[in-house]
Formats: C-alpha cells, sequence, structure tokens
C-alpha cells in the first residue's frame, strides 16, 4: 500500500501512502459508521465513543463525495465490514478535533474519530470548522499525511515536509497552519496540493465537470480550489463588492478581497471566461484565449498569449501587455481596439494600454481608415478596403498581412498609394515604413533610409543589399549618428578591398566618380583636399557628397517609389 515517491515536493509532502501498490490506478473503498468501538479499537479510541449522529454521517458523505470529485476513488456504504471506519469519541484530554488512521501494508481497515466533545462537529455550514475537519481526516484515510513537521494521534509520519511558504490551508486541507489572510471561513474542498496529491495517487477523475460551468464567487467565499475536468468554464466574481485579484492560470490564486488568496484553480484545469464586479479587479488571463465581460470598476488586464476579448465596462481601465510596444501591431475602430502582439486582443470600454516600455492612452490611438495624425510611432495594421492613413509625426508602420508582390507602391503627391490585387487603394502620408509578410518597404526617402541609399552609392558605388540597407537604417532608427554609419562604410572591408589606400585627392576623385559620375573639375577638386587637410573627416566629406542636392536629384527616379530593404532584428 505504501506509495513511491514522485519527487515533486507538492506531492510527496502530502501522499504518504495508498490503498494501491501502484499510484495512479483507481480504487473503490468500501466506508461504515460504527455503531460501537471495533474489535481492534485502542483505549483511547474507544474513550466515550458515540456512534455518528445523522447530521455527521451526511457530512462525511459530503466529505467523502468532495475527494471522489476530484479523483478516482468510489465510495460504497456497508452495514459491516468497511475498509472506512467512521465514529466519534472523548478526546478532549488532547483537545483534538478529530484524528484518523492511515493506510498501511496489511491493514484491512483504517478508522476516523471526531471528538464529541467539540461543538464545532456538530455544526457544518460550509466555510465553518467542522466541513474541514472531515475534509481534513478522510485525506488522512487516503493516504495523505500532514505536509508540515507537526504531530497528531494516528498520522506521525517523517517528511519531506512544504517550505514555511506553502504549509498553510490555502494550499493544502492538510495542514495545521493557516495563512496570514486567514479571515476564519475554512476550506470547503480539497485544495491545490491536495488534489494534486490525490490524483497522483489515484488518477484524476475525468468525468466530473465535463460541461460549461459557472463558478460564481462572492465577497465573503470561503476556501476553495476548483476541479473541473473539460468544458468552457466561467469565473464570475460579480457579486464580490470590494476590490479583487483574478489569476486565471491553473495552479494560481485569486483573492475576493481583503488580500485573501480564497480561490484556487486545480493543475491541469481550464477557465476560459470571467467576469468581475464593481469594486475593480485585478485579473491575469491565461494562454488558452480568454473572454472578460467587466464591472463599473477600475479594472487593471494583464493579457497572456492567446486570443482574448476584453470588454473592461466601466471605469478607467488598463490593459497590461509584457512586450515593447513597437513588437505590437494596434489598429483601434470607433467600437474598439485591436492588439496583435501577443495573440490578438480585441479590447473595448479600455482607455489605457500599458507596455514594458510605455503607456498609451487609447483616446490618443488612430482611428483606423480615419487618419487623424500623431506625434508618436504608430503601427497601423492594414485593413480590408480603401483606406487613408496619416501618421502624423514620428516613425510610423503600417503592416500588411499579405506579400509584397500582391501590392504596388506609387509615390503620389506628397505621399504614397498602395494598391492591392482587388484593386484596394490606400493612401499615406507621413508613414515611413510599410512591412509585408515577406519584406518591406521604406517611404522616408529624406530620412534615415534614403540617407543609407545615398551611403551605398557613395561609398561602395552601388545599390545597398536588401539586409544591408535594413540594418543601417534600423540603427539609425536607434540613434546612430549619420557620420558614424558614414565612417563605417568608408571603413569596411568592401571599402579597402575595392579602392586599397587613398590619399586625399585620390579619395575626393573617388567621391566625384561614385556620386557625380564625373572627373572632379580643377577648382572643386583643390577646395575638397583643402578642406579635408584643415580636419575635416573623410566621413563628413562622404556626406558632403551623398547628401549634396546634386546627388540628391539624381538618384530620386530610383527610390521615388520606395526603398526595398529586409528588416532587421
Amino acid at each position: 500500500m505504501m506509495s513511491m515517491s514522485s519527487g515533486i515536493n507538492s506531492i510527496d509532502a502530502l501522499a504518504y501512502s495508498s490503498w494501491n501498490s501502484v499510484p495512479g490506478t483507481a480504487v473503490t473503498l468500501t466506508y461504515q459508521f460504527l455503531q460501537s468501538p471495533p474489535r481492534d479499537a485502542t483505549s483511547d479510541d474507544a474513550k466515550g465513543f458515540q456512534a455518528m449522529s445523522f447530521a455527521q454521517q451526511q457530512a462525511t458523505r459530503a466529505a467523502l463525495n468532495a475527494w471522489a470529485n476530484v479523483a478516482n476513488v468510489s465510495f460504497v456504504e456497508v452495514t459491516s465490514g468497511g475498509q472506512l471506519r467512521f465514529g466519534t469519541n472523548d478526546q478532549s484530554a488532547d483537545n483534538s478535533s478529530g484524528y484518523a488512521y492511515l493506510p498501511e501494508p496489511g491493514v484491512a481497515a483504517v478508522d476516523l474519530y471526531l471528538n464529541n466533545r467539540g461543538y464545532y462537529n456538530s455544526v457544518f455550514t460550509a466555510g465553518t470548522f467542522g466541513p474541514a475537519v472531515l475534509l481534513h481526516e478522510i485525506g488522512h484515510t487516503l493516504g495523505l499525511k500532514h505536509p508540515g513537521n507537526y504531530d497528531s494521534a494516528g498520522s506521525s509520519v517523517d517528511g519531506p515536509f512544504l517550505p514555511t511558504a506553502t504549509d498553510n490551508t490555502d494550499y493544502s486541507v492538510m495542514s495545521y497552519r493557516y495563512s496570514s489572510a486567514f479571515n476564519n471561513r475554512y476550506d470547503t474542498t480539497p485544495m491545490l496540493y491536495d488534489i494534486q496529491a490525490i490524483q497522483y495517487l489515484y488518477g484524476a477523475n475525468m468525468s466530473y465537470h465535463t460541461g460549461d460551468d459557472v463558478y460564481s464567487f462572492g465577497s465573503s467565499q470561503a476556501p476553495v480550489c476548483i476541479w473541473d475536468a473539460g468544458g468552457n468554464n466561467t469565473f464570475d466574481f460579480s457579486a464580490c463588492f470590494g476590490a479583487t485579484q483574478i489569476d486565471l492560470h491553473a495552479g494560481a490564486f485569486s483573492g475576493t478581497g481583503n488580500g485573501l488568496a480564497n480561490v484556487s484553480i486545480a493543475y491541469n484545469v481550464t477557465i476560459r471566461t470571467v467576469v468581475t464586479g464593481a469594486g475593480g479587479s485585478t485579473v491575469t488571463l491565461n494562454d488558452a484565449g480568454n473572454v472578460m465581460k467587466g464591472g463599473s470598476g477600475a479594472d487593471v488586464v494583464r493579457v497572456g498569449a492567446g486570443d482574448d476579448i476584453i470588454n473592461t465596462g466601466d471605469g478607467i481601465d488598463t490593459v497590461v501587455f509584457s512586450g515593447f510596444y513597437g513588437n505590437y501591431a494596434i489598429v483601434r475602430t470607433v467600437d474598439q481596439v485591436r492588439v496583435t502582439g501577443q495573440g490578438t486582443d480585441l479590447l473595448s470600454g479600455v482607455e489605457v494600454l500599458q507596455f514594458a516600455d510605455k503607456r498609451v492612452n487609447v483616446s490618443d490611438l488612430l482611428l483606423a481608415g480615419q487618419g487623424g495624425p500623431s506625434n508618436g510611432n504608430d503601427i497601423f495594421t492594414a485593413m480590408p478596403g480603401n483606406e487613408f492613413i496619416d501618421g502624423g509625426l514620428g516613425l510610423d508602420t503600417l503592416v500588411y498581412s499579405s506579400a509584397r508582390g500582391a501590392s504596388q507602391i506609387r509615390a503620389s503627391g506628397k505621399g504614397y498609394t498602395v494598391t492591392d490585387a482587388s484593386g484596394s487603394v490606400d493612401v499615406l502620408t507621413g508613414v515611413e515604413r510599410v512591412l509585408f509578410s515577406d519584406g518591406a518597404v521604406a517611404l522616408d526617402i529624406d530620412g534615415a533610409s534614403g540617407q543609407i541609399y545615398r551611403l551605398y552609392q557613395g561609398a561602395l558605388n552601388r545599390a545597398p543589399d536588401s539586409a544591408g540597407q535594413g540594418y543601417w537604417t534600423w540603427a539609425m532608427d536607434r540613434g546612430l549618428a549619420l557620420v558614424s554609419a558614414a565612417a563605417s562604410f568608408a571603413g569596411s572591408p568592401e571599402f579597402i578591398n575595392r579602392y586599397g589606400a587613398l590619399d586625399d585627392t585620390q579619395y575626393v576623385t573617388l567621391l566625384y566618380n561614385n556620386v557625380l559620375h564625373r572627373a572632379p573639375d580643377d577648382a572643386g577638386l583643390a577646395w575638397h583636399v583643402g578642406v579635408l587637410h584643415t580636419g575635416l573627416s573623410r566621413a563628413a566629406e562622404l556626406l558632403n557628397f551623398s547628401e549634396s542636392p546634386e546627388f540628391q536629384a539624381s538618384v530620386a527616379a530610383l527610390v521615388g517609389n520606395g526603398i526595398e530593404y529586409t528588416p532587421y532584428g
């Protein structure tokens, strides 16, 4: 009957023995209500013995069901010969609420005794001490020990034990310790580690709550751990009148108020929908794709990796994303905001978006298709149909899901048009970059992208390769000075291998040939060599040529419809 170690502390601190020799094997146990002490009872067992009252028997059946709900343990009531035997006795000398024996090799039956001198063992309202005593003691009869180094009659065993931080009744009904947020409400189910351990011993009950279940909680909720075998399940905290902390991850805790951790989710359980109340909630979503329905409070919602639908309701509500702002595509319409980056999240009723590096007011985001300009670095997602998008100031990017070859980009007036295969036309103003599924086009020919293009021509006498254009543009977007980029070009292995070591006259002559495609005139050559002799760097001299009005005009036709590049990073 002894169980094998799992190697997991939260299991091994509880799972001591089993009615089976192989962990994870289902079991059916018989039980009986004793009418007199059994023949093998000790003197302590027999002291003041009384049969359980009707109320105690009903509460015992309910506690057995609570364990059967979570594990493959079935119970059959018999009048004699039960493997689990229940009674009461006088434990006033030990001031104990009850005790039970654990299954051991060669033992056909184990006994459980409630203290019949304790008034609490006659009151079985959910959340009071009496039901928790029965859950605890029945846990012993199934093979669970105490998770801490303390003693009780009939269950004195060695470790391992839980660390102090988790040795409390939030984690296990088998614990003698209460959490720091204990509010005189007692466990109503086997708790997080209890369920994990009992399922290790006997397997999980995969037929319990397989439908779409709604779990409702109020502010005075007694501690509970939710085991649910399937379905699209909902946590409803709308009856809570204060602030709540909600976490939808399996193995996580939620609180109905006052810093409580009184609602937990068993491992391997998925909760998909959450409803909050009026007191303001902090909600952490899981990665399964959640639906949130907010109340009138100010909610803070942390998204996971799934595709979430979040309606925060009234109040000043914030949705928190773990990544940097630039890693997300954001589209705002009249009714909602769509954020793509941690899955695709559809938001309504949300006032603030919080990223790892910045905070964004939803009211400052552009409405898709309206094109009201902003001063930030905006990311737009192209929508079906004809759109007008004005990025305003900043470095603005338009993202298409299609491949580059599906769209044609043309300069038009002060901006550009993007025409797709269906004939839809997007008009862009103040947009610097366009991203496709397989490439990108830079439209800032008067900005960093155009400067890098002209550096390639001036220093290396060639058009940039796509990856190189992408890298140097990326570097300048992040603060690299143009003169530093020019120095890197002039000192590059490609430059040196192509031209060798040049004196100032040869260097200036090269720039005339590469940039202006002509030999230098005598006066021009003398002037440029002279400024180098006065201390001007060769990088700065390169920029005098590559950024000259004459050269910009000569390459305008080559870059007028944008510059192809491969995004870096």
